[in-house]
């Protein structure tokens, strides 16, 4: 039994691998275009690779489930068209012995899916998002693309239809805000150049300039649509502020297993790898004329301010730094209410945050959320977004079942890999056929079918009385059963 253990489970692997291979080259296919397309706009190698090997987990996270059902079905379609099946069961092996070996191995594979879903592929896609920000910092008009409409700026569409470096040709600028398009700009040529004072912005010289500014009171109306041409106009383009945004604020699939734990039991405390820069945190700290921080700077303890003062940026300082900032962050968000008008003055509070101080009963409960709210918008673009708050800034059933679909399918799709085991060597025994393509067809089939209940459960987030994130489950347990079933059939 041994030799056919071996047998199985070198088969089974070598043909996994393959799949492996094949099914993360077809998930690369997108990766290379953006690859491409990263490099026409003068974009560094090195950034390019990072965004590239940043992708990769998330890929696994399909590519294994995927190739573990097309291997189990290749491998036993094709014992099963060779007659080796019926040599075994002959000998008096049962098939459970045969499949054995593919099902242990899953589970050792589902391990390690749990692993990458819970924590590799959301650290790894936080950081692509990370890197894909950076580059409006090291390149920001590599955002200027020609021939197509740039949406990333916000407030503004941008138009360029020739680009030369830092050259620019045939503009058109639409500048809009919440009530609608409120001008349009257009330019024969212009010039763009990074800000010596301040690298998060451009600067565009416009030349040979019309400005078409609809009447704010009938918008619509072509006829009172005022004209203004112009030799020259200036135009500053804050990327600053769009890096900031992407680099703190956190999405869904960014979260790790223990941040949707934390989140869903709203916890608040701040972690080290919540500081996105300690050196500019501890730079705004230490800074006089920077009101909040030096209001902030007063509420540490005398040891934190010490650990503030000394700081010398060097490696083993920053990681110091870091985990005494985010134990005394805590203990300032369980204190009592840190607002204060005059130095939250120049905090930009959202009208969420807003809102939530002033129609909130601040209970001790409150007052820690409000606090860490406060934190954050006052430092947003050193500190991430708690994901808990969502609670409070948005409908707390839904933020819940969210959190609570995004865990559930993590865990699903890896508990997938046993569960195609049984389901994958089942269809093999059935459609024994040594033909390749019949197996990765019927592969991509039932995957689809696993993947369709998952795209349900996510369609279903707003609706919390459905329990949507139960119905992940659904295919595994399916898959399970109706493999289980089968192979005990044909046993």
């Amino acid at each position: 039994m041994r030799i056919i253990n071996a047998y199985i489970s070198r088969g089974f692997l070598t043909t996994f691998g393959i799949t492996l291979l094949v099914f993360l080259f077809v998930m690369a296919i997108g990766n290379i275009f953006r690859v491409i397309d990263l490099f026409s706009r003068g974009v560094s190698g090195t950034l390019i690779l990072k965004v590239f090997s940043y992708g990769i987990p998330f890929s696994l996270i399909f590519a294994i489930p995927i190739s573990v059902l097309s291997a189990v079905f290749l491998q036993f379609s094709r014992l099963a068209s060779d007659r080796e099946i019926t040599a075994m069961r002959a000998c008096g092996i049962s098939l459970w012995q045969v499949i054995r070996p593919p099902f242990v191995i899953a589970l050792l594979l589902c391990g390690l899916c749990i692993y990458i879903n819970c924590n590799v592929a959301p650290d790894s896609h936080y950081a692509r998002r990370k890197v894909l920000s950076k580059l409006g910092i090291e390149t920001p008009i590599s955002l200027l693309d020609e021939g197509r409409f740039i949406r990333d700026f916000p407030g503004l569409t941008v138009y360029i239809g020739k680009k030369n470096e830092n050259v620019l040709k045939d503009i058109v600028i639409h500048q809009i805000e919440k009530d609608g398009l409120k001008r349009t700009i257009r330019a024969e040529s212009g010039s763009a150049l990074i800000s010596t004072n301040d690298p998060g912005k451009i600067n565009i010289r416009l030349h040979r300039v019309r400005i078409e500014q609809p009447d704010e009171e009938h918008p619509e109306n072509l006829a009172l649509t005022k004209y203004l041409n112009a030799d020259e106009y200036p135009l500053v383009i804050d990327v600053q502020g769009l890096i900031n945004r992407e680099i703190v604020w956190k999405k869904r699939a960014d979260l790790t297993i223990g941040e949707i734990i934390d989140a869903l039991r709203r916890s608040t405390r701040f972690t080290s790898r919540e500081l996105v820069d300690p050196d500019r945190l501890v730079a705004r700290l230490n800074d006089p004329g920077d009101a909040f921080a030096s209001y902030i700077y007063t509420l540490l303890s005398d040891e934190a301010a010490a650990a503030v003062e000394a700081y010398d940026k060097s490696a083993g300082q920053r990681k110091k730094i870091s985990a005494v900032l985010a134990k005394e962050f805590t203990r300032i968000t369980a204190g009592p209410c840190i607002y204060a008008p005059r130095p939250f003055a120049q905090a930009k509070l959202s009208e969420s945050t807003t809102e939530y101080m002033h129609n909130s009963r601040l209970s001790r409960e409150t007052v820690t959320q409000l606090n860490r709210m406060l934190l954050e918008e006052g430092f947003p673009d050193l500190l991430v977004k708690n994901a808990s708050l969502d609670f409070y800034r948005n409908d707390v059933a839904i933020s819940r079942t969210s959190l609570l679909v995004e865990a559930n399918t993590r865990i699903a799709l890896s508990c997938s890999c046993f569960a195609f085991v049984l389901l994958g060597g089942a269809l093999g025994l059935k459609i024994h056929r040594k033909e390749s393509s019949i197996g990765i067809a019927v592969s991509l089939l039932m995957v689809f079918i696993f993947y369709f209940f998952i795209i349900i459960a996510d369609s279903l987030v707003n609706r919390p009385e459905y329990f949507p994130h139960l119905i992940v489950w659904i295919p595994v347990l399916l898959s399970q059963g109706l493999g289980a079933i089968l192979i005990q059939r044909a046993n």
